[in-house]
């Protein structure tokens, strides 16, 4: 009897710690399950990486280009100096401008230093022959009166002497003013007038200083070129592309979700991301644009997802896949 109670007893032991070890492994195995599908992003939206800032390179002025300093590939800062275009036309603009400011402030000193002294001399030789002239004309004037009254001369005789006076006059009027004019110098609103041309001038000569300073295309940005589409020799025509610029740092992806699914999607959503080039890594990104608008051909909305690492390994034009983590 006892023999058959401790057969019992082991038999129970044995059964329990297999009991207790499948239910470890089941444990175990759901355990790996929910992790497998805890980590496993849901991919719902593709698109194209895309440089988030870039530009083209542009002249502002018409010109033959005479040396290119960057190529394809070339990395550029902002400011560097990308093309030199030629300058002779430009500097003789500047030459040129520089003597309309120079002409303009001769003037503008001239009138305010007032008349020369050999001009105040003509003139005041000019308002005493008139004062004469006119003294003379005046007497003449009061004896023909005189004769007339006496019946002496005619009244014909008498107007001729009339319409001298009247003509002398004038001459000593003009003479006189002429004169004064020169002793008091030039008014403020003659002055005005010149000293506005003296900014004019100095405001086109500024304009082609600027002109000269563009001879000399610079990078807007700092990136990679991406783009060359001019050489030595071609002309350079105002808003038309030269080169282009992308900055390889600051990536994003435009990406299309289809409409059914944008209540899975908002800004600022973490988000993972998959690339087709770079198969053996999953990269960070975030949700940074939602467009609210739906494309009514495809049926999809636009979601401009933006990369939170850095990897030289991503270019632009490459495929990405966008994922929800669970």
């Amino acid at each position: 009897m006892k023999k058959f109670i401790l057969v019992f007893i082991t038999l129970i032991l044995i059964l329990s710690g297999c009991t207790n070890q499948k239910t470890e492994t089941v444990s175990k195995s759901s355990e790996i399950v929910k992790e497998t599908k805890a980590e496993k992003p849901i991919f719902i939206m593709a698109g194209k990486i895309e440089a988030n800032d870039k530009a083209n390179v542009t002249s502002k002025v018409p010109a033959k280009v005479t040396e290119i300093m960057v190529d394809i590939g070339s990395k550029v800062s902002k400011g560097d100096p990308l093309i030199k275009l030629d300058t002779k036309d430009l500097e003789a603009s500047v030459k040129q401008a520089e003597a309309g400011v120079n002409a303009a402030k001769a003037n503008l000193a001239r009138i305010k230093s007032g008349a020369r002294p050999e001009q105040k001399i003509q003139a005041q030789a000019a308002l005493d022959s008139a004062s004469k002239a006119y003294e003379n004309a005046k007497n003449n004037y009061d004896r023909m009166n005189q004769l007339l009254q006496a019946g002496a001369i005619s009244q014909q005789q008498f107007e001729a002497a009339e319409s001298q006076l009247k003509a002398v006059e004038a001459q000593y009027k003009s003479a006189k003013e002429q004169m004064d004019m020169l002793n008091e110098g030039e008014t403020k609103e003659a002055i005005d007038v010149v000293q506005a041309q003296v900014k004019q001038a100095e405001a086109a000569l500024e304009m082609a200083k600027i002109q000269l300073d563009n001879a000399i295309i610079i990078s807007p940005v700092s990136g990679v070129v991406s783009a060359k589409n001019i050489n030595v020799g071609e002309m350079a025509s105002p808003g038309i592309p030269l080169a282009s610029i992308v900055d390889t740092d600051s990536l994003i992806i435009n990406a299309y979700l289809p409409s059914g699914l944008v209540h899975k999607i908002k800004a600022g959503q973490e988000v993972l991301v998959k690339v087709s080039e770079v198969s053996d890594k999953i990269f960070k990104g975030k949700v940074a644009i939602v467009n609210p608008v739906i494309d009514d051909k495809g049926k999809t909305i636009l979601v401009k997802v933006s990369l939170e690492e850095k990897n030289s390994a991503l270019k632009p034009g490459m495929f990405a896949e966008i994922g929800l983590k669970n």
